[in-house]
């Protein structure tokens, strides 16, 4: 019974010392927003997976049109950091090295689509972190406690043989009894015989019956505490496990991210015919509330070498430009839904290398969690060049999320 007590408190210390929040509550890839292939240009300020992979424009031919994004969080990889529990995660102490994520992209195009020119391999890099990611709220912090209450009073554990003795030898009433039996045989000395007379004694007799009784009964409570103790853990796994399943970090609070990178186009798919397609820094601003949804604010500026990728009528620039977005996103999920909505509009304008007039952006966007941190995400929406539909594709078509590495330890 014992050997059957260790191995259960150890596969369930492995398996339930550690959660697996929902961290893919926004799609983030800086990546995809550089290359235009992003399910929202407004990404609110989050948690991040250990490795997330996301598949843009799902679809038939995704070899040929689709495009795929990789974003690795280096800090959930990295060994030794004591900074990884729940715990540290719940406030803003360290918000920037556990949301810092590095973003790669690649968007395959072989005819002319989507402002971009058609048999050439895209990628991009780019960085994000957020220095304000909000605190966890009041449900969040309660489920956080209950669950290390329950892992720590029921952790469990196996009394060996020396413990018992340990615990035997401390006992205050078993020294008072081995005290008079020393105190009675004090007398003879080294004497054997005087020893043995005294042992003999109905006095010392009591003492030593009394003595035997106590270590009996010490052994006895010893080992039905420890027992009780498992069979107490064992029946709580089922209250642990569906506390951990639900586990989810709701986050309120002012939202600050900072993102950036710069993108290559490889025409004809050769890696010795390449440009740069453009570059970029952006912020997103916002305060994210419990019941009333998430309103966020984009700042962004982007770079855009010579290139003949605008499709808005009448503009062909004859050199490097800038443009300049503002843009505001609402996004609102219901308590405990899967489902999450948002709507964003975007200002762009146009700041050097050209004289084209403002134009605007906006964008319908429909997030489905089909499990735990693996999402079905549908955008539609007007885009800059004033198209909604373009060459049969609307603007991001039904694209998947997943996030791998996702358990953090409890404690």
């Amino acid at each position: 019974m014992k050997i059957i007590y260790v191995l259960l408190i150890v596969v369930s210390n492995i398996l339930f010392g550690q959660v697996s929040p929902e961290l893919l509550q926004a799609p983030a890839s800086p990546a995809s927003n550089l290359l235009g292939v992003a399910n929202s240009e407004i990404n609110k300020p989050t948690d991040v997976a250990t490795l997330m992979v996301g598949l843009q424009n799902l679809s038939f031919n995704f070899i040929e049109k689709g495009s795929f994004s990789v974003d690795v969080a280096p800090y959930w990889i990295s060994p030794n950091k004591s900074d990884k529990s729940i715990s540290q995660m719940l406030t803003n102490k360290h918000s920037i090295p556990q949301t810092f994520v590095l973003s790669f992209a690649v968007k395959n195009i072989d005819e002319d689509a989507e402002n971009m020119i058609g048999n050439s391999i895209y990628t991009a890099v780019g960085l994000k972190f957020s220095v304000l990611r909000g605190y966890a709220n009041q449900e969040t912090r309660t489920k956080h406690a209950l669950l290390k209450k329950l892992l720590t009073r029921h952790s469990g554990f196996v009394l060996e043989d020396s413990e018992i003795d340990n615990i035997i030898d401390a006992d205050n009433q078993l020294k008072r009894i081995k005290s008079k039996m020393g105190k009675m045989l004090e007398p003879a000395g080294r004497n054997d015989s005087k020893q043995e007379e005294i042992k003999s004694s109905t006095k010392y007799k009591i003492l030593l019956v009394d003595m035997n009784n106590r270590i009996d009964s010490l052994k006895s409570m010893s080992k039905n505490a420890v027992e009780k103790s498992n069979e107490d853990y064992i029946v709580n796994l089922a209250e642990i496990q569906a506390i951990q399943k639900d586990f989810k970090i709701v986050r309120t609070g002012f939202l600050l991210d900072f993102a950036g990178g710069t993108s290559i186009q490889f025409k004809e798919k050769r890696f010795n015919n390449s440009k740069i397609y453009n570059a970029g820094v952006w912020t997103v601003l916002g305060y994210a509330t419990e019941k009333s949804g998430t309103p966020l604010l984009l700042v962004r500026y982007m770079y855009n070498p010579k290139s003949d990728w605008m499709t808005v009528e009448d503009f062909k620039p004859e050199g490097n430009f800038s443009t300049f977005d503002a843009g505001v996103k609402y996004e609102y999920s219901p308590k405990d839904s899967k489902f999450t909505g948002s709507l964003e509009g975007l200002y762009r304008s146009f700041i050097s290398g050209s004289d084209l007039k403002p134009t605007w952006k906006c964008v319908l966007n429909l997030d489905y969690a089909i499990f735990a941190n693996q999402h079905l995400t549908l955008s539609l929406g007007k885009d800059f060049d004033n198209n909604i539909i373009k060459k049969g594709n609307v603007i991001a078509g039904l694209s998947f999320l997943s996030g791998i590495g996702t358990k953090r330890k409890i404690q």
